[in-house]
């Protein structure tokens, strides 16, 4: 009787058992930043709990909601074509930094980082100069409430500060990739991440 065929791994892996949804919330709070985890079919692995600034409210339009749907869409049929990291801007302007997930030469999911501000803004005056667009296309009533809530969304500043944290999320995807066939918790997972990063914490 011939041997069963294998399953491809590439097809079966998941990002979403253990405690790979746990580390990925813990870490996004870690790092100030917004983190998306997606396997290969776009099923949202672990809807981040980190868009409670302005993307929160954004999200909560029609107009908002629906263009960022699009721009997430856009991003990952990118990465899916290229198999590169990069990072974009959103229609609303925010930094977006994507990285491929691939195993055994195949991509098996994607991990975004999001809600990142490209350039510091001190005061509400340099927010309304930058984001007051789209405050006017997806038509927000509240726009003292909106630029308030930008209090605790970081800034990357060009070339160094934006690379080092692409090459950071890099190393953080292949941490999952393990972690998809080895459980680890986060303790673990973060003294792993320091010794083997030496770019960790000087974004």
């Amino acid at each position: 009787m011939p041997p069963e065929p294998q399953k491809n791994v590439n097809n079966t892996i998941s990002f979403a058992q253990g405690h790979i949804p746990e580390l990925l919330k813990k870490l996004e709070h870690y790092l100030g930043v917004a983190l998306s985890l997606r396997s290969n079919t776009g099923e949202v692995v672990c809807k981040t709990d980190y868009f409670y600034g302005p993307c929160s409210i954004i999200r909560g339009t029609d107009r908002g909601r629906a263009r960022c749907r699009k721009t997430y869409k856009n991003i990952e049929d990118r990465l899916m074509r290229r198999k590169t990291p990069f990072v974009n801007v959103c229609y609303a302007g925010f930094l977006i930094f994507a990285v491929p997930l691939e195993f055994r030469g195949e991509m098996v999911g994607t991990l975004l980082g999001s809600q990142i501000l490209p350039v510091e803004c001190d005061k509400t005056m340099d927010l309304e100069s930058f984001f007051g667009h789209t405050a006017a296309a997806i038509d927000l009533k509240n726009t003292a409430e909106f630029y308030k809530s930008f209090s605790r969304v970081r800034t990357l500043k060009p070339d160094l500060q934006r690379i080092t944290f692409l090459q950071y999320l890099e190393e953080i995807g292949h941490h999952f990739i393990s972690m998809a066939f080895a459980d680890k918790n986060w303790e673990l997972f973060l003294k792993e991440i320091k010794t083997n990063t030496p770019q960790f914490g000087r974004f």
